[in-house]
């Protein structure tokens, strides 16, 4: 815990500095009570650095302590902050004339502000006289401790020694370790049998550990004194491996004497010395106790999706964030500090993924086991001081979730009576889910009376929240996939002042009041799947601390080139928003709006709809080539057929085009006369996706994209491929794992020799015709060393296409190969 809170006092000595340069914008005795502030927050940090050299072994009363020291620091550090943000700045007299309406207009909001920084600076003096009224002192250091560090993964021979491990797992499986485990008799059995086993055993252990056969009558031992069902030893037994992966450096690595101590423990619980013991139980509390404090509240913070069935990853990265549950390094942003901890979490095992992105090589979203989820909410509920309760943050977050599950099922059930077919919808984190047929306006048929109790159960959520004291800071609110929202509740929400992170995602919420402008510290807003009004972005203007800007009223990952795509406009002032990372995807009316985002120098994602007008598309050309090589994922919709001779390609008046060297994903859709640009070529090494939909894609362009080393993920949606082969030459697109291919002429696949030699997954949709189904070929299938899955969609029902089926037969693996036919959206799996 101490490492943590000393983050959050360090973040708030930040702040505190640059306010007090500013001392001629503060208002009359505010400069004195920021001074108290940080000088009693300079002293506790101190204490703190003590504290953290001392190791995790804290009593309560320093537990207690540390937990109030982290609360006040971050309620001072939002309520400073805030204040800064709304305050006009200015430089001399004529500067300071200059802003005179702004001031007057703010003073009222500062002074209220400042009245919450006087009470905070009594809370700041409490808190210290606390510490010597209960005698809360520094314990000795343990000698050769370190302070407990952030565990951002090994790398270079240990991230290699880790992904060779994962492989190892995934080929062999924990139930074959095991039965070679059990299976081992270290002492009197000489036989090939044993040496066999003995190889399976040793593939799954760290190099360091693989001669240590103590460890491994350790691991058997742990195995067998299990009583559980095979699916918990499974568990248990690979969580502990995957602890003993961490780099032997690494703070957060199980020792052979830990595991020692469980068949200790194990033995006498076995033999009746002791009390029963939980072997699970102490295996996920020896693994937990390896973590560092900020990734044990990352992993509690999970208790908030108890209701969820699957969790995006990129949702709770931005949520850890929103939070500051992480602790960042200098340079780093808290995003990329939540992503190294997703990623440590994710290969300890307690968390799962669920669904892997196209490529195969990011997990998209995850969940956690039953038993970890009910080891994990005991121990949040015990290491907070709540007795039987969640802490206020989680059980506020967890709050609305229920909310959202509720209003989901209630739906469901009045829904389900008069539907007689399914749709799909997306659920908080953007993860598909079945749902009912929707009425023929496109709206859910939902009844007043239910409509009634859904926004009731919304007034009750947001009365809860107007019931917290005003210095309780609320970061987050996800309301996504939320029915009932009303104007008025968005106005009650945008009271909540301290708000990072704010989802609309998947709401019937149709616009945005201007009173969001008073969030001056969000740094998330997700409208995607809405119908707010393009116009509405004017109220977003002020929005200076804004990096995630996310819109667009379509599921994008199924583009089929015919669904009209609309979202809001790109705000006027955006080159203001200077701490933009990701706007996706915005509407431009001119190109030259383009040009603004030249200023945005930390924008790694962008989206754009825009008219296909040839001044329009230069705009775009050089608002690309500015951002160079700060964008790693660029996605363009032209709405608007453009003219003969318009294109994406480099052109004579264009001056230097700086190539897009980090460029990792690229999405158009739209340019059907010019097709893919020139630019994109060899040069861009870290390219790994390209989505292509009525964008015409050449046999020249195709063998450029076959020389693509980094290229994992082809998308060719409709429009974009309409030759009669598509063919896969020789030593092409050695990297690729996904292939896509939507045609209504496209008739034969061919894969020569040594081509596509990690594709994995074909999906392939084509007309419902019969005649076409069965004249369909796929040549060279053989060759695929790496092929998992073979979807077919557009099928009609009962059909089949013999002459791909008949050569995936001639596949080496043929009988592990998954042939998936989609007849009429009703999947068919069977195996060659």
């Amino acid at each position: 815990m101490a490492d943590l809170t000393h983050g959050a006092v360090d973040s708030l000595l930040g702040i505190l500095s640059a306010a007090i340069k500013d001392e001629a914008e503060l208002l009359s005795g505010v400069q004195g009570d920021i001074q108290f502030i940080r000088d009693e927050m300079d002293s506790m940090n101190g204490f703190l650095l003590h504290l953290t050299k001392s190791g995790d072994d804290h009593d309560d009363q320093q537990r207690a302590w540390m937990k109030q020291v982290r609360d006040i620091a971050y309620i001072a550090h939002d309520c400073i902050e805030l204040y800064m943000r709304i305050t006009p700045s200015h430089k001399g007299f004529w500067g300071y004339v200059r802003h005179v309406p702004e001031l007057v207009k703010t003073w009222w909001p500062r002074r209220r502000l400042a009245n919450r920084l006087r009470d905070l600076k009594v809370r700041v003096r409490d808190i210290g006289e606390r510490r010597q009224r209960y005698g809360v002192t520094v314990p000795e250091a343990k000698k050769g401790n370190k302070p407990a560090a952030v565990l951002h993964g090994a790398k270079g021979a240990a991230d290699e020694a880790r992904g060779a491990f994962l492989l190892a797992l995934a080929s062999l499986g924990m139930d074959a370790f095991l039965q070679a485990l059990a299976s081992v008799a270290m002492d009197d059995d000489d036989g090939a049998g044993a040496e066999k086993n003995i190889d399976i055993v040793i593939t799954l252990l760290p190099g360091d550990l693989r001669s240590d056969k103590t460890l491994i009558k350790d691991l058997q031992a742990v195995a067998l004194r299990h009583g559980g069902d095979n699916a918990t030893i499974c568990m248990v037994m690979e969580m502990l491996l995957r602890a003993l992966h961490v780099s032997p450096q690494g703070k957060g690595r199980v020792s052979k004497e830990e595991v020692k101590n469980l068949v200790v423990a194990a033995s006498s619980s076995s033999s009746g010395a002791g009390a029963d013991l939980d072997l699970p139980k102490q295996v996920m509390l020896l693994c937990y106790s390896k973590l560092s404090r900020d990734y044990k509240s990352c992993l509690q913070y999970l208790t908030a999706f108890h209701e969820e069935k699957s969790i995006s990853r990129t949702s709770l990265v931005r949520r850890w964030a929103a939070e500051r549950l992480v602790v960042k390094e200098e340079k780093q942003s808290y995003e990329e500090a939540a992503e190294m901890c997703f990623t440590e979490l994710l290969f300890r095992g307690f968390v799962y993924p669920v669904e892997y992105g196209a490529a195969g090589n990011k997990v998209k979203s995850c969940r956690m086991r039953d038993e970890v989820k009910n080891f994990v909410d005991g121990i949040s509920k015990s290491e907070n001081f709540e007795g039987s309760r969640l802490p206020p943050h989680l059980d506020n977050q967890f709050r609305i979730r229920q909310m959202v599950a509720k209003q989901e099922k209630k739906l469901e059930k009045e829904k389900a009576e008069g539907a007689s077919s399914s749709a799909v919808s997306l659920n908080i984190c953007g993860v598909s889910l079945p749902r009912k047929q929707q009425g023929q306006d496109g709206k859910s048929p939902v009844s007043a009376a239910s409509s009634k109790k859904l926004e009731k159960s919304i007034d009750k959520q947001l009365k809860h929240f107007r019931s917290l004291p005003e210095t309780y800071r609320v970061n987050v609110m996800d309301l996504g996939g939320c029915k009932g929202l009303k104007k008025r509740h968005l106005k009650s929400i945008c009271k909540l002042q301290t708000l990072k992170y704010l989802s609309l995602r998947n709401t019937d919420v149709p616009d945005l009041p201007h009173q969001i402008k008073a969030l001056q510290l969000l740094e998330t807003l997700d409208i995607r799947q809405t119908k707010i009004r393009h116009s509405c972005t004017k109220h977003i203007n002020n929005l200076r601390k804004l990096k995630h800007l996310l819109a667009g009223d379509i599921n994008h990952s199924s583009c089929d080139g015919s669904t009209p795509f609309s979202t809001v406009r790109m705000p006027t002032n955006i080159s203001e928003m200077t701490d933009m990372e990701v706007l996706s995807c915005v509407q431009i009316y001119r190109g030259s709006e383009l040009s603004e985002l030249g200023n945005l120098k930390k924008l790694r994602k962008l989206g754009v709809l825009l008219p296909g007008r040839k001044e329009d598309i230069k705009d775009l050309r050089q608002a690309i080539s500015k951002m160079g090589g700060r964008l790693h994922s660029l996605s363009i919709w032209i709405n608007a057929p453009c003219a003969d001779g318009v294109s994406l390609d480099k052109e004579d008046g264009d001056g230097t085009f700086l190539h897009l060297v980090n460029l990792e994903s690229l999405s158009i859709t739209g340019m059907v006369k010019s097709g893919l640009p020139g630019w994109v070529d060899e040069g861009l090494k870290q390219l790994s996706k390209i989505t292509l939909c009525n964008t015409p894609l050449t046999h020249g362009k195709l063998e450029t994209l076959s020389n693509l080393t980094g290229l994992l993920c082809l998308r060719l949606h409709h429009g974009s491929f309409t030759e009669e082969e598509l063919a896969f030459r020789a030593n092409g697109f050695i990297a690729l794992k996904f292939l896509l291919l939507e045609s209504a002429t496209t008739t034969k696949l061919t894969f020569e020799e040594n081509s596509g030699p990690k594709l994995e997954k074909i999906v392939w949709s084509m007309p419902s015709d019969a005649s076409f189904v069965t004249t369909v070929s796929a040549t060279g299938i053989e060759h695929l060393a790496g092929l998992k899955q073979v979807v077919l969609k557009g099928l009609s029902e009962g059909d089949s296409c013999p002459l791909v089926e008949k050569a995936i037969t001639k596949h080496p693996r043929h009988q592990a190969i998954e042939i998936i036919g989609i007849w009429k959206n009703v999947a068919v799996t069977s195996t060659t």
